[in-house]
């Protein structure tokens, strides 16, 4: 029996190793490449087996960056985010808007993960390779930082931390205290545990929920 007089933060160190662990011993490697065919204009996913995915590219599209891992592949323009799924064997586009600027973009080889000056986009390589998106424009929010593991993403700003994972659809978001803020953050695969000086905050990939301990 675990003793009660253990601190919980002795408790949560315990509970990350032991899932840093598990999740350390079922990585995926890597199964699709992207390349560029400029005479054709088209992006091309490499897959593994024998498959070749292609997605055409227009003269609007300027190549902004492209990468690749696990599962998924990102493509940046200058007009939308293209990201690919090995497992469902296909691209996906979501449009970005009129002069809309993408500032961060995090592959892990689950999810996909990208920041614009306006918004969120997350996208799962698992779940249907289906983006989804989130507003960073709401008033008073101050972006600070962007935490990722291999199944899970967090977006934290003074007000918010919207969560997102590789197995649950949509962002998931906690309220913040600027009275309160987050002092320590924790992330590995599969959990995010935000520190603030009278609560912890964890969200776990499996799970579609915050929890809150005080």
């Amino acid at each position: 029996m675990m003793d009660r007089g253990l601190p919980i933060v002795a408790t949560l160190a315990l509970i990350l190793f032991t899932v840093e662990l598990a999740a350390s011993q079922e990585r995926t490697t890597d199964q699709v490449a992207v390349t560029v065919s400029i005479l054709r204009d088209q992006v091309v996913a490499v897959t593994a087996g024998e498959g070749l995915v292609s997605v055409g590219l227009t003269s609007d599209d300027r190549l902004l960056g492209i990468e690749a891992r696990g599962l998924n592949a990102l493509v940046v323009t200058s007009t939308r985010l293209l990201g690919f799924s090995a497992q469902v064997q296909r691209w996906s586009e979501q449009r970005l808007n009129l002069n809309e600027q993408v500032l961060d973009r995090k592959v892990t080889s689950r999810l996909i993960l990208v920041r614009s000056d306006r918004r969120v986009f997350g996208f799962q390589g698992t779940s249907g390779g289906l983006w989804k998106v989130e507003d960073l424009n709401r008033l008073g929010d101050d972006f600070q930082q962007i935490l990722v593991g291999a199944h899970v993403a967090v977006v934290l700003t003074n007000r918010r931390a919207l969560a997102f994972s590789a197995f649950t659809g949509g962002f998931f978001i906690k309220d913040l205290s600027t009275e309160d803020p987050v002092i320590e953050t924790t992330v590995n695969d599969n959990i995010v545990i935000l520190s603030t000086a009278n609560r912890r905050l964890i969200f776990r990939s499996q799970l579609a929920a915050w929890a809150e301990l005080r």
